[in-house]
């Protein structure tokens, strides 16, 4: 039966996919087909590329490779930091120039920090790996040696500072902040250093618990604690500990008091950007609280301001409030207003029954009851239980937010419910405010949506913006803060608080804001919008391809006009911290070819609507930073072949540098390139798919293929493959085992996910088998997650594929449907009816959908040897699901092997899982694509054995 489609209720599915292979055939043709200035070539030709000097990918090698992380670059904009991480190995950390190229690298660094002004950078210089792991336990390992390495930036000078935990610039970049680690953990302070970078002298600035420097300027502030003997806590055996802040101006060497002390914590040093005052919380320490019995710390605000001798204390009471720890002051980038949150307040926590101390005590019924492990799941509960569980720490730290204006201290509070959320922006005038409460009960089946609220700074006052809103799409206030513009009901509309009243924008375009696309059964996603004008006249926008200027006068203008025609897409780059566009304003634009895959940058004049295309090809592109002052942007450049560099270009892209250089081992390997094709289902959906073909390929040999699948993976064509091991396979690994790796999109129809998968995937693989490079008895199928579950369906209707990997897939829709995503604690209802499983009804409405889209009633039909891969404590889907499917086709003597990682969840996270199910993976696919001798573990299994945790 071989290449055929199975099936009895989806019978019309059947018809449909014999057809598949005739559709396919069109493509034999050597001529390529041109489709918006894309050639998809009907024959791949062999490869230039000799191997002869050329080794394939080990595990070890894949180790080996790094990304580049914690990246920063000097306020002068003139150096850069980053660190490069191996998928496994010690890290290094670099330093850049950014004109020339140049730089310098500290070995077994990361955490960099570079001054303002660019002639310092500071990183953490750890322990080698090899160190680390040889140590016996976490008190070993914290008992190595952790340094703080300083580099000149402008000779790569280096000094070693022993035995740091963090540190810091000041910021006039005369300072570096050292804070050394302690000698035992037990230890409450540690000593802060002052290391002027001049002279290299080290001050010794004392014992501290906490310590900020600020990002302008040269304040630096630090709490000091020292055992007060006079005074003593509630336990009057023990001393006090009497905490004071002390903020020094290191230009004029002069300390300030700002808080003389107090039997309490001090926390949560907050500069404002200017460098000019200091927001700090005094509370309660936690053996304070629980002495008082009090359910939660109420902190007091204190605000110092540069010149002054000490902080003030600020008025944040509201009745029933609590000011909270839990949301760190924030500055207002102007240094205007200072926002907080305050928490109800719970009164006094109940008190735990003490033991017993009679006869009536010890049967005393409510002493009793006060050790009962009891949840109650109500039926009117908002949040159900497994999710309120999951959320209970977040939970302790929702806070209802105010905003003080530091001209007059005056604090407005903003809302009266923890479950509002304020997505904080630089409006000087208003903020926006969501809340989901109303809706969060049908969460469990309806997905997540909110009500937004514009908030008036000054006053208070909260006008609706709209209500019953799915939660992907935001709203976006106007500069002024007068207006908000959202998307509802795939419409426009413009809000405005003067007047309250509300109107649609953009309704004489004939166009959809909304996926084109969209398959799933909920409404489909805005594109989004760019921005607003700085006038407030006009609000950007985007379609599929272009954007629009959508104006308050009810006129449209498409902006970039092109797109579409050329399948073109256009989305503005923020380059900068403004709240909007200048009228007259470039901006930079990223470009999509959804036909060919090319990215590029264009920029357009906002004045005149020039657009002018910068950069483009069969590369991927992405902004990083504008570098204003130099006039250059930071952007990656990547392809299948070449790692996601850093570059620096000129504004007009004339002048290009390449930055790092972070895996040059690279060209030691057999690598490969990657392919656009297409073909047509059965019912004449035209889909893509990328081919992925090693170095060395020879166009008449016929290959065993790996496919590997989610739903949309064509744009995959240009992007470099994330080299790590890990639940995925990696495909120049597997390039270089002398396999094809294919690459293809999957559409679906609602209510039949798994029959869309074989729709989609049968005629892909044919296309594949009719160019001749796949190996029609040697294909192998792999997926996870959503797509684990649409291998685990999709060989229930074909017998295509010679093995199958299914990683933690639902095999039963009945039984997943009423579960528990645990992670999260939230039903799993709403992935079923308007999630990524497209049924639509609920399985009440209508059943049969979920049982004709379950695998596990089909396992009969199965003929495919089956490997399935699951954590036991995953979050995502239900291990569960994987035991039903293990089951069925055990029962049903197929061919199968469950693989169960214990504690691990959803994707693994233990190194050595990971490089045991990529070596089983491999083995797998060589027996049944490649003849090779089953592993042992496959023939005979593996008695259970139990393991330490």
């Amino acid at each position: 039966m071989s290449n055929t489609v199975r099936g009895f209720s989806r019978l019309a599915g059947c018809f449909l996919l014999a057809f598949a292979s005739v559709a396919c055939s069109q493509y034999q043709s050597t001529t390529p087909m041109v489709r918006g200035d894309v050639a998809t070539s009907a024959v791949i030709q062999s490869s230039q590329i000799s191997t002869a000097n050329l080794k394939p990918l080990s595990l070890n090698d894949i180790m080996q490779f790094r990304e580049i992380s914690q990246r920063q670059v000097s306020k002068n904009q003139q150096v850069m930091l980053y660190t490069a991480m191996p998928d496994f190995g010690d890290s290094t950390g670099y330093v850049v120039h950014i004109a020339s190229g140049q730089q310098f690298s500290v070995p077994n660094a990361d955490r960099g920090q570079v001054s303002a002004n660019g002639a310092y950078a500071l990183f953490r210089q750890q322990a080698p790996l090899l160190a680390r792991e040889q140590a016996a336990d976490k008190k070993a390992r914290d008992a190595l040696e952790q340094n703080a390495v300083l580099i000149n930036t402008a000779t790569g000078e280096s000094q070693v500072i022993a035995n740091i935990d963090r540190f810091a610039f000041s910021g006039d970049s005369h300072y570096a902040l050292l804070l050394v680690r302690k000698a035992d953990s037990k230890d409450e302070t540690q000593s802060l250093q002052a290391l002027h970078l001049a002279s290299g002298k080290l001050t010794t600035l004392g014992l501290v618990t906490d310590f900020a420097a600020a990002e302008t300027g040269p304040l630096v502030a630090w709490v000091v604690q020292h055992t007060d003997k006079a005074s003593k806590n509630n336990n009057a055996s023990e001393s006090a500990a009497q905490q004071a802040l002390i903020v020094w101006d290191s230009a004029a060497n002069q300390q300030y008091a700002a808080f003389a002390g107090a039997v309490q914590k001090l926390q949560q040093l907050q500069f404002n950007e200017q460098g000019t005052q200091l927001a700090f919380f005094q509370g309660p320490t936690k053996a304070q609280l629980a002495a008082s019995k009090q359910a939660e710390a109420a902190q007091q605000l204190w605000l110092w301001s540069a010149g002054t001798e000490a902080a003030k204390a600020v008025n944040t009471a509201r009745s029933g409030w609590l000011l909270s720890e839990h949301y760190a002051p924030r500055f207002s980038k102007d240094g205007q207003r200072l926002f907080v949150g305050h928490r109800p307040d719970l009164g006094e926590q109940a008190a735990k029954p003490g033991l017993p101390q009679t006869e009536a005590e010890l049967y005393d019924i409510n002493r009793l009851l006060a050790d009962r492990r009891l949840q109650v799941w109500h039926g009117e509960d908002e949040r159900i239980n497994s999710q309120q569980k999951a959320e209970y720490k977040e939970a302790q730290k929702r806070t209802a937010p105010a905003v003080i204006w530091l001209d007059n201290l005056k604090m407005v509070a903003l809302s009266d419910d923890i479950e509002d959320r304020l997505r904080l922006t630089e409006h000087s005038n208003a903020q926006l405010i969501s809340n989901d409460r109303p809706y969060l009960k049908q969460l469990s089946w309806n997905g997540r949506l909110h009500d937004m609220w514009h908030v008036d700074l000054k006053t208070g006052k909260r006008q609706p913006v709209f209500s019953e809103n799915r939660s992907q799409e935001w709203a976006h206030l106007s500069p002024d803060g007068r207006f908000v513009v959202y998307l509802q009901d795939a419409q426009y509309w413009l809000f405005d608080s003067q007047t309250g009243q509300q109107q649609v924008l953009g309704a004489d375009v004939n166009v959809s804001w909304v996926d084109e696309e969209n398959d799933v059964p909920m409404p489909a996603r805005s594109y989004g919008v760019a921005g607003w004008l700085a006038d407030s006249s006009a609000v950007l926008v985007y379609d599929r391809f272009d954007i629009w200027a959508l104006a308050l006068d009810g006129t449209s203008q498409n902006l970039t006009k092109q797109g579409r025609a050329n399948q073109l897409q256009y989305r503005v780059e923020k380059t900068d911290e403004t709240l909007a566009f200048a009228p007259n304003a470039t901006l930079l634009l990223a470009m999509y070819h959804e036909e060919n895959k090319g990215y590029g940058f264009a920029k357009f004049e906002l004045a005149n609507g020039t657009l002018t295309t910068l950069i483009q090809g069969a590369k991927r592109y992405d902004f990083v930073e504008a570098l204003e002052q130099q006039q250059r942007y930071l952007f990656t450049e990547q392809s299948f072949r070449q790692f996601p560099d850093l570059w620096q270009a000129s504004y007009d892209f004339s002048e290009r540098l390449q930055l790092t250089h972070v895996n040059p081992q690279q060209s030691e390997f057999i690598w490969g390139d990657s392919h656009l094709i297409d073909w047509t289902t059965a019912d004449g959906e035209r889909l893509q798919g990328v081919v992925l073909t090693p170095d060395g390929y020879d166009a008449k040999k016929r290959y065993p293929v790996m496919v590997y699948y989610y739903e949309q993976f064509s744009q995959r064509l240009n992007h470099y493959n994330q080299m790590k091991i890990n639940h995925r396979p990696n495909f120049p690994f597997y390039l270089g085992q002398d396999y094809v790796v294919f690459l293809p999109d999957v559409r679906f129809r609602e209510g039949a996910p798994g029959p869309s998968a074989t729709e989609s995937l049968v005629p892909g693989v044919q296309k594949l088998i009719d160019l001749g490079i796949a190996d029609p008895k040697a294909i192998g199928l792999h997926g996870h997650s959503w797509s684990g579950y649409q291998t685990a369906f999709v060989v229930t209707e074909t017998d295509m594929f010679a093995a199958a990997v299914s990683g933690a897939p639902v095999s039963n829709m009945t039984s997943a449907y009423s579960g528990i995503r645990w992670e999260s604690g939230l039903a799993r209802q709403f992935q079923y009816e308007t999630g990524q499983s497209r049924i639509g009804p609920s399985m009440f409405e209508n059943l049969k959908p979920y049982i004709d889209n379950s695998p596990v009633f089909f396992a009969d039909r199965i003929n495919t040897p089956m490997l399935i891969q699951f954590g036991d404590d995953d979050g995502a889907v239900p291990w569960e699901q994987g035991i039903e499917y293990y089951l069925a086709l055990r029962r049903l003597n197929k061919p199968v092997v469950m693989l169960q990682y214990e504690g691990e969840p959803h994707h693994l996270k233990q190194y050595a899982n990971k490089i045991d199910y990529t070596i089983k993976m491999l083995e797998f696919f060589d027996h049944y694509l490649k003849g090779k001798p089953a592993p042992k573990w496959w023939q005979q299994g593996m008695p259970y054995q139990p393991t330490s945790k």
